[in-house]
């Protein structure tokens, strides 16, 4: 790949796949939001030879300025957290941003066009890794409208003629992921020596180095894939969350009695099995997913403890 765009640039996810293009020497044209100037200078500070776009309006229109690339990744969204339940923006941006894309890409002959969907556009369907070919039984607004988008957009890129596949990442963590989310969550109050309330533990995931994650999609990206299908992003190596948190407790060198297991309960309709089957992912780029997840929890370690003064 010499010439790429990335939508959804300066989130968590979008700036470790940018950070990794710039390490295989390709040219980024990154979209962010006009008023995230901090996500701005983070990818600038990656490499000044960035292109960072902030009109996407204007982008669309002025299509005939830009290279023709060899991929988009889209990666734009909106409405993760639960209580996000503004339509208009679900529909806008999670829904019709795709399709515009689409167009954009069509203008732009783009080679191919990477839509990245979310492992919770499958629902819960019992106690089975998730493979592509299921059914989807979305629950949240944010999962239907991903959904929604995953549907229309792969019909779309068909009848434009527009090159496309769509993966499905699960259990993305590491460096730069919220402070909310379990691992920071565990490792800032363990570095802060507070008793951390988590549930019993028993559901089981698959948590996935985002480092990995970009490697991998990149890696499909350059391969001989199958057009117009749906790739999960997985490392097929589930994990209970309580032996990944004990993980955690390992690997930090913290004391384990800081986790009280069971301290809180389990969510409603909590899914208690929610991984995938990586084998489709696997028999086009057999990526070496690592079996432990050491790493990513170092990442996040060195990140709190130095970055953020814990």
């Amino acid at each position: 790949m010499t010439n790429v765009l990335v939508t959804g640039a300066a989130g968590f996810i979008g700036f470790h796949l940018v950070s990794e293009l710039v390490k295989k020497d390709v040219m980024v044209y990154a979209l962010v939001e006009k008023t995230d100037d901090i996500g701005k200078k983070k990818l600038l500070n990656v490499s000044p030879k960035i292109m960072t776009i902030d009109n996407f309006e204007l982008m669309l229109k002025n299509f005939a300025c830009y290279p023709s690339f060899d991929c988009i990744f889209h990666l734009a969204t909106v409405g993760v957290n639960p209580t996000f339940n503004d339509i208009k923006l679900f529909c806008d941006v999670n829904i019709k941003m795709a399709c515009q894309l689409i167009d954009f890409a069509k203008h732009n002959q783009t080679k191919l066009f990477v839509n990245f969907g979310s492992c919770f556009e499958y629902g819960d369907h019992g106690n089975v890794l998730l493979t592509e070919d299921m059914d989807c039984r979305p629950e949240s607004l944010y999962a239907v409208s991903k959904n929604a988008s995953t549907n229309l957009s792969m019909c779309y890129a068909q009848k434009q003629g527009v090159n496309l596949i769509t993966v499905r990442p699960f259990g993305v963590f590491g460096e730069g992921e919220g402070l909310s989310r379990l691992a920071p969550s565990v490792i800032r109050s363990c570095l802060h020596n507070e008793v951390v309330k988590t549930t019993a533990g028993e559901q089981i995931r698959d948590f996935v180095n985002v480092k990995d994650v970009v490697k991998a999609i990149i890696a499909l990206a350059e391969s001989k894939y199958d057009p117009y299908e749906i790739y999960n992003i997985c490392s097929d190596n589930p994990i209970k969350v309580k032996d990944f948190i004990l993980e955690i407790i390992n690997t930090c060198k913290f004391d384990q009695s800081l986790i009280d297991f069971g301290g809180i309960p389990y969510r409603d309709n909590e899914a208690m099995v929610f991984a995938g089957n990586n084998k489709k992912l696997q028999s086009v780029i057999n990526y070496p997913f690592p079996k432990d997840h050491r790493s990513g929890i170092l990442d996040i370690y060195k990140s709190i403890k130095y970055r953020y003064h814990a």
